[in-house]
């Protein structure tokens, strides 16, 4: 038998953690100087090492939240955009999510887009994987939000799920 000794465990990366202060730093930093930064000039400055936009939306609750809280300006709605409010409420988002899970057994936004194509209305009855994303801020929060609510025993369900 070997004597035993200690052995460090192999290591792997594991996910990056921002602060809040990281991430209000880094936004400061790309802005170099200037009053604000849009997510597009955000994302062509900045380096693999820094978080995405989404993650400062979804900590912050919006890109503008984030630039206030880093001291920054925040940026205007386009004027054609200004006023206007989204086609789809949550509700309607959520339900046609819970019914691409019950029909074909998946959330992810490849298949929501195949099921959603396939549907007599879908042009006008059904929100795109865009509107989705930009209603409720990612596709995994809105996946994460359907499933949360989703009962099985749900009329629609059962002729899919026995």
């Amino acid at each position: 038998m070997l004597p035993l000794e200690y052995t460090p465990s192999p290591t792997r990366n594991g996910p990056v953690v921002y602060t809040d202060e990281n991430m209000l730093s880094a936004l400061r930093r790309l802005a170099e100087g200037e009053p604000t930064i849009s997510r597009p000039i955000f994302n062509h400055r900045r380096s693999n090492t820094d978080a995405c936009t989404a993650l400062y939306e979804a900590r912050f609750g919006s890109w503008n939240k984030a630039l206030e809280m880093a001291g920054l300006e925040t940026t205007m709605q386009p004027e054609q955009l200004q006023g206007v409010t989204t086609k789809w409420s949550q509700d309607q988002i959520l339900q046609a999510l819970t019914h691409c899970l019950a029909e074909t057994g998946s959330t992810t936004l490849r298949r929501y887009e195949e099921w959603r194509k396939n549907q007599p209305d879908a042009a006008t009855g059904l929100p795109s994987a865009a509107s989705i994303r930009m209603r409720l801020g990612s596709w995994s929060h809105a996946t994460f939000l359907a499933c949360a609510t989703w009962n099985p025993h749900h009329p629609f369900v059962e002729r899919v799920i026995p």
